[in-house]
């Protein structure tokens, strides 16, 4: 049995490690000069966090504002100073080459989520450019519908001077040494979380699957509007109300 104790000082450290994790995390996106835009409220207790995937800035950004883990790859795991982050913030390995492993990370997943705490999915399954979600798997999401916790969409883009926000996803077999000088290149740089309503507990998990997926590409449909619809604005404004030059003057006289 465990010295009477022992789970208190385990919680401590965790609680110790997320801090600093947090902390990190925040100076990170302050040296690639990354604003973070937060939208919208989770609700408080254990949730599962099922977002769109974008880049490695994902899970950085989210880490940076809110008290959460993660499901990811464990081939991550071996990855210098990422591994150790991921152990200390309780990450949800997964070997995605083995089938069978799908089973033990639903039955980590939902003692996890058991124990109050917030997990952030990707269901995607590798990250995009963000121009269109792709299918969701739908296998991790039964640990929400065992432990009946809420599943709460969260739609995730980037922004950036002169439309170049798709500059800031990682795709493809990228290296971060690569990616990383063409991040830091980019000016007003911004990375937005919108946090969508928490759906209504569903039947099975590729209903709540569709469901996240669905409100998903409607917010980021709609928020690529409004983008498109400020620009236009800018566009009119700046060729329409520019300051009156000299000779303008003379003919207004």
């Amino acid at each position: 049995m465990p010295a009477p104790g022992t789970g208190m000082r385990q919680h401590m450290v965790r609680l110790g490690a997320r801090f600093i994790a947090r902390w990190l995390c925040r100076g990170v996106l302050r040296l690639l000069g990354i604003e973070v835009r937060r939208v919208g409220m989770l609700p408080t207790g254990p949730a599962l966090l099922v977002a769109n995937h974008l880049s490695w800035i994902d899970i950085v950004a989210m880490v940076a504002q809110y008290d959460c883990t993660f499901v990811a790859k464990d081939d991550v795991r071996d990855w210098p100073i990422v591994g150790l982050l991921g152990e200390a913030l309780g990450v949800i390995w997964i070997d995605r080459r083995r089938k069978r492993d799908l089973c033990r990370a639903v039955t980590v997943l939902s003692a996890a989520l058991r124990q109050d705490t917030r997990v952030v999915l990707f269901p995607e399954g590798t990250t995009t450019i963000g121009r269109q979600t792709l299918p969701f798997r739908s296998s991790l999401l039964e640990a929400a519908v065992r432990t009946g916790v809420p599943v709460v969409p969260i739609a995730l883009s980037v922004h950036a001077a002169d439309d170049q926000g798709e500059s800031m996803c990682w795709v493809d077999d990228e290296t971060l040494v690569s990616h990383l000088p063409r991040v830091m290149a980019l000016r007003d740089k911004r990375f937005e979380i919108r946090v969508l309503a928490p759906l209504a507990a569903g039947p099975t998990r590729k209903v709540q699957s569709a469901a996240a997926r669905e409100v998903i590409v409607t917010a980021r449909r709609l928020r690529s509007r409004q983008l498109a619809v400020g620009r236009e604005v800018n566009t009119f404004a700046k060729q329409n109300f520019r300051p009156i030059d000299s000779s303008d003057r003379e003919i207004a006289r």
